[in-house]
């Protein structure tokens, strides 16, 4: 394979990731929720997307759960004729609305998680910053989101990182780790002070060096376009959302 067609491969993914992100926000239906998430997979995968982390399928699970649970019980329709603590009925509508819901956060969640493989980095705000630019002639401030985005992504893994070195502090000082899901949300309601205040520290010392280098806003880089992959990613978002009628 040429190393243009190389080059053309490599950016396929990415729009086609977004493409199925738009199209699980907006699927109404559990066939077009589903082929997003499928989609999605096979997208990140091509991306060279590594497996996620145990802790994400966690939060994936907790949040599934909730959302079937709330639909199952809030709304109405057919009773499933189950017995519910406090007079709650369980009813199909409410589980095919949860299934719904799931089946959407999870294909944007792996969307994002395919994203993050095909634009590394600041990429992500490059690509973007680069679709959006000629809303510039409008006066849309592409290039100040750009340069916040840029700054968000380069700062949020070192504020991951404060906030467990604040998190063990407060085990240490405690002299054991936590002891069930009270403690621990005692544990992390005592770090959320010190976080937000070092957060806000190193905002500030952001801000001066900035402000000491003379920081001016930087073009938008010029790229080679996403290809075919473009309208790929348009035909998924546009499919899902003609597809809720």
């Amino acid at each position: 394979m040429s190393a243009p067609a190389e080059a053309a491969a490599a950016r396929w993914p990415a729009p086609v990731l977004l493409g199925a992100l738009l199209g699980s926000l907006v699927a109404g239906r559990l066939e077009s929720g589903l082929a997003c998430v499928g989609i999605a997979a096979l997208a990140a995968a091509a991306a060279g997307a590594h497996p996620p982390p145990a802790g994400w399928w966690r939060a994936m699970a907790v949040g599934i759960a909730i959302a079937i649970g709330l639909n199952l019980v809030l709304t109405p329709g057919t009773s499933w004729g189950w017995r519910l603590p406090f007079g709650l009925v369980a009813t199909r509508e409410g589980l095919a609305a949860g299934v719904l819901l799931s089946l959407r956060v999870l294909g944007a969640a792996v969307s994002v998680h395919g994203l993050r493989a095909a634009w590394p980095g600041e990429r992500a705000a490059d690509e973007i910053a680069r679709a959006l630019r000629p809303l510039e002639r409008v006066r849309v401030p592409v290039r100040e989101a750009h340069a916040m985005v840029g700054l968000a992504l380069r700062f949020v893994p070192l504020l991951g990182d404060e906030a467990q070195r604040i998190a063990r502090i407060q085990d240490l000082r405690a002299g054991a780790p936590p002891r069930g899901p009270v403690a621990w949300l005692e544990r992390r309601r005592a770090a959320a002070v010190p976080m937000l205040v070092s957060t806000l520290e190193r905002a500030e010392r952001v801000g001066l060096a900035l402000e000491a280098r003379h920081y001016r806003l930087r073009p938008i880089p010029d790229g080679e376009g996403w290809g075919g992959g473009a309208w790929v990613g348009l035909a998924i978002a546009g499919g899902a959302l003609l597809w809720r009628s």
